[in-house]
């Protein structure tokens, strides 16, 4: 009699059934357990990064306000007695030992240039500030308007005979404030031909030796970007990077007192006095050359002063002036007219046009120097 096996073999059908079954419901659980895990996971890692950036932001983020970090600085003893009849003055109008310097001479009063720019020092109620008056006129001309005034007799550095009045003066200016940084006190130098529409010393990070306004009239052009370079013939290393922006300007910055800026305005001083130069190249490339060989550059660390702040005259005409009226920075802080030639006509402009609110001041300014621009 043969033996019926249907009930084994059925048997043996739904065992594999159920362990196909089983195995299908692992799968699943295993793939819906790794999805969950890894959700947790990268909810846990953005909750532990979340964390982080807090306490980043919580402890370095002071680092990026205004005048909340400092750096190196030479103290001065005040219990000491004052070295010359500079310090003794600098004692009793900047005891802080930061000081607004502008340098000027007799030329400046014509046309009431002078008198604009002091009269925003006024306005803003910057106590600490000095005129290097050239001569007795420019000397006797502040005191008699109530500003800080102190005489300086200089002769032109004779490698600078010819270049101008205006540039062979600005030449002289490194020299001038290596007598302030050399006895402690940090100068924000300023030229004549800047608007001041608030006090500049709230507006200073102070957090580096050198702190400039640029003449970059964009982020690209006053911060830096990295261009490409091509050359077909290296093949496969055809393509290289460099890192380009405008250069600093020289009518407007703020340096520490410390040894490094001691020794910016020293080879500075020297290297004007002995060669034709402008001014503001001996600046820029003394501060960005990099050390190699034997040379060494004055390794002082830079800040580049926020453009919408420390405006140059570029970007305000260009650019600026001509946005919707929402679209607009705030107020600067100062304002140069260093790239038109029409300096006084666009200083009183631009005070109609911040300190007034005639929002037509500087309508009938073109953006550069040429009609129509």
């Amino acid at each position: 009699m043969a033996t019926d096996d249907s009930t084994g073999k059925s048997k043996i059908v739904e065992a594999k059934a159920r362990n196909k079954g089983l195995l299908a419901l692992f799968v699943i659980g295993l793939c819906v357990g790794m999805v969950i895990a890894e959700k947790l996971y990268v909810q846990r890692s953005r909750s532990q990064l979340r964390r982080k950036l807090s306490v980043t932001q919580t402890s370095a983020g002071s680092m990026y306000l205004p005048g909340s970090v400092k750096s190196e600085q030479i103290n001065v003893n005040f219990s000491a007695p004052a070295r010359n009849d500079l310090e003794v003055l600098l004692r009793k109008i900047a005891p802080q030992q930061e000081i607004l310097l502008a340098v000027a001479n007799k030329n400046t009063l014509w046309g009431g240039m002078l008198e604009t720019f002091t009269n925003g020092l006024k306005d803003t109620g910057v106590q600490n500030h000095l005129i290097l008056a050239l001569d007795e006129e420019t000397k006797k001309w502040c005191e008699d308007h109530g500003i800080n005034a102190f005489l300086l007799s200089l002769e032109v550095h004779k490698a600078q005979a010819g270049t101008g009045d205006n540039h062979a003066v600005s030449a002289m200016k490194f020299g001038i404030i290596k007598r302030f940084v050399d006895i402690g006190w940090a100068v924000l130098l300023s030229d004549v031909d800047i608007a001041i529409l608030q006090n500049p010393f709230q507006h200073l990070y102070r957090d580096s030796d050198v702190e400039g306004m640029t003449d970059g009239f964009d982020e690209q052009t006053a911060y830096g970007a990295i261009e490409g370079f091509e050359d077909p013939s290296m093949g496969w290393a055809r393509f290289a990077q460099y890192y380009k922006h405008f250069n600093l300007n020289s009518g407007l910055f703020y340096v520490k007192s410390n040894k490094r800026t001691v020794d910016l305005m020293n080879r500075l001083d020297t290297r004007l006095s002995k060669q034709k130069y402008w001014d503001q190249t001996a600046w820029n490339e003394e501060i960005f050359f990099l050390s190699h060989g034997s040379y060494k550059s004055p390794q002082v660390s830079v800040r580049v002063m926020d453009i919408d702040q420390f405006m140059n005259s570029k970007r305000l005409f260009k650019d600026i002036r001509k946005r919707a009226k929402a679209q607009r920075p705030p107020k600067p802080v100062m304002v140069h007219v260093n790239y038109h030639p029409d300096k006084h006509e666009r200083m009183r402009a631009v005070f109609k046009y911040y300190k007034d609110g005639d929002e037509h001041a500087l309508d009938s300014f073109p953006g550069g120097s040429e009609p129509g621009s």
